[in-house]
């Protein structure tokens, strides 16, 4: 997700209707920090913000000018119409100028679902400057899904904190921008934490771990056999009870009955002859 450009995605809109706002100092602080969560036929990227001080005059503004009647309070209807004009915003910016790519190139990463939610922080009088909390989620989905040896590359808000969640079974050779790295691994699941740097821009070269490979396919394998001897059981246990029912049916029928009692009469004939 192209974070930078998601506040911004309203910031600049607010920028053409209240120069006054922007013409002042901006004593306030906007804190976005990043979550994402790489599988290996997509990723999710959440992205949550914090607006405080005269940013978060702007942002109320900006609500009450582009979602709402422009009364200077921000209500619970002018927060939803300006989710929606912040979810197709970053929906504009995200396919303009790509943010994720898997090795070198964005043509098979494909955005499948925006979601965007302003708090209910946002609701008041337009000229608080208390805190105001968004969140973000875009998931993605990968045409060609993560193989053995593959590279990621993100774009987000310079120096902003990132966790990167990686696919399970993949371990990391060596990562490009991502400043103050650190490194967790547990359960087969390895997990990165820092910032973006200066250039917005982190690369990732991960690869699958060859144990965690075998693991898995002898795992299946042995799914595989297991389906098998259930399956063989089952038709074993079907021809028996076939059989059983014909010998059970042989027995209703009326000529096994005849049969038996001519045979019966043939053994005591023999009897009293002797």
């Amino acid at each position: 997700m192209k974070v930078y450009n998601l506040f911004l995605t309203g910031f600049l809109l607010i920028t053409l209707f209240m120069p006054a706002f922007l013409a002042e100092p901006c004593i306030a602080a906007f804190v976005p920090s990043n979550n994402i969560t790489v599988e290996r036929d997509g990723m999710t990227w959440g992205y949550q913000e914090q607006i405080t001080g005269n940013e978060s005059v702007v942002f109320r503004s900006f609500i009450d000018l582009e979602a709402g009647d422009s009364d200077k309070f921000v209500n619970a209807w002018e927060i939803l119409k300006a989710e929606n004009i912040l979810r197709d915003q970053m929906k504009e910016s995200i396919k303009t100028k790509p943010d994720v790519k898997l090795n070198g190139t964005s043509e098979f990463v494909n955005v499948t679902d925006i979601d965007f939610l302003v708090s209910e922080d946002a609701l008041g009088k337009i000229g608080k400057e208390s805190l105001i909390n968004n969140f973000a989620l875009v998931s993605y989905t990968f045409e060609k899904g993560i193989d053995r040896d593959t590279n990621i590359w993100f774009m987000g808000t310079p120096n902003s904190n990132v966790t990167i969640n990686l696919p399970a079974g993949f371990d990391v050779e060596r990562t490009e921008g991502l400043n103050n790295e650190s490194k967790e691994s547990e359960n087969n699941y390895t997990v990165l934490k820092g910032s973006f740097g200066p250039e917005k821009n982190i690369t990732l070269w991960i690869s699958e771990n060859e144990s965690y490979k075998a693991e898995m396919q002898e795992r299946e394998r042995s799914i595989e056999q297991n389906t098998e001897n259930k399956t063989s059981e089952t038709i074993n246990k079907t021809e028996i009870v076939e059989k059983t029912g014909k010998a059970v049916e042989a027995r209703k029928n009326p000529e096994f009955f005849k049969n038996f009692y001519t045979w019966f009469c043939q053994k005591i004939q023999k009897v009293n002859l002797v």
